[in-house]
């Protein structure tokens, strides 16, 4: 009986040696992955009133749009600076100030010739709906004002059963320049 709770206990003592033993793994592993969290947190030390005054200064423009990417290494500032020759993506290494990628920005050039042509556009969006259903009965799941060879075009996406249609509309006429099935 003796032997019997002998080998009990030293089962038991196995046991709880490999319990701590993990637990101890475990707390050393944790600790490590928070340990580098703190450490990816902080490589990001030029704050971003620090870039966007750099960046301003140095294009001679105004920050209009600012997001710290986290995600790759290094940590950035990706910027949309406003400026006399027009909008550009510059790209900031957090930590350094140092600029990684700097080019002119097209979209924001368009966007801004977009919103320009609204403001004169003979067809509404809600009228541009209405002939878009006139054409293809469904349900419109996507509008969008764009530029097509310098007419401005509403682009709609129509749903009908399983089917979906694309399909432009001239702002200026109201008039259907393209009707197609998507694939």
């Amino acid at each position: 009986m003796k032997k019997t709770w002998s080998k009990i206990k030293e089962n038991i003592n196995k046991r709880k040696k490999a319990i701590i033993t993990i637990s101890g793994a475990a707390v050393l592993l944790f600790g490590g992955v928070a340990g580098t969290a703190v450490y990816a947190v902080n490589q990001g030390t030029l704050s971003e009133k620090d870039a966007i005054n750099m960046i301003s200064g140095e294009l001679g423009g105004e920050v209009v749009q600012v997001e710290k990417e986290w995600d790759e290494y290094p940590i950035t500032y990706d910027m949309t600076v406003k400026t006399e020759e027009g909008y550009q993506d510059v790209e900031v290494d957090a930590k350094e100030g140092t600029v990684l990628s700097q080019e002119m920005d097209d979209d924001q050039d368009e966007d801004a010739l977009i919103q320009e042509a609204l403001k004169t556009a003979k067809v509404s969006m809600e009228e541009a709906e209405k002939i878009a259903l006139k054409q293809v009965e469904g349900q419109i799941t996507d509008l969008e004002a764009d530029m097509e060879n310098g007419i401005l075009v509403y682009e709609l996406e129509i749903k009908q059963d399983q089917k979906e249609y694309d399909l432009e509309v001239d702002a200026n006429t109201g008039k259907v320049l393209k009707v197609d099935l998507d694939d």
